[in-house]
């Protein structure tokens, strides 16, 4: 069995959609763009939280958590969409407007 690839010839290029996958992880989030027809993996992009996770004392206040706490810095979730997703497209080398969707996960 033999898996696509970014170089894989594919029918009508330039009728090619893309969707952008973004998992947001616990210290960091990562994108990835792929080929609507055959699921290629185009390129992908990561980028570190800068808060990284809070579990003993909240950032902005300095308040102790609770035993058992983690939490993060929802601003940081919002780099991720300004760094990594512009990365993975880059990586990709795809046009932009011919992205139809995007999907999250938090894990």
């Amino acid at each position: 069995m033999s898996f696509p690839t970014p170089d894989s010839p594919t029918p009508n290029n330039a009728a090619e959609q893309y969707v952008i996958g973004v998992d947001f992880g616990t210290l960091s989030g990562r994108a990835v763009v792929v080929r609507v027809s055959d699921g290629a993996e185009l390129g992908t992009g990561t980028h570190d939280y800068p808060h990284a996770v809070m579990d003993s004392v909240l950032a902005s206040t300095g308040v102790v958590l609770p035993p058992d706490w983690a939490l993060q810095v929802p601003a940081d979730y919002v780099e991720v969409l300004k760094f990594a997703v512009p990365a993975a497209i880059a990586a990709s080398g795809i046009d932009p407007s011919r992205v139809i969707g995007i999907g999250t996960d938090f894990t």
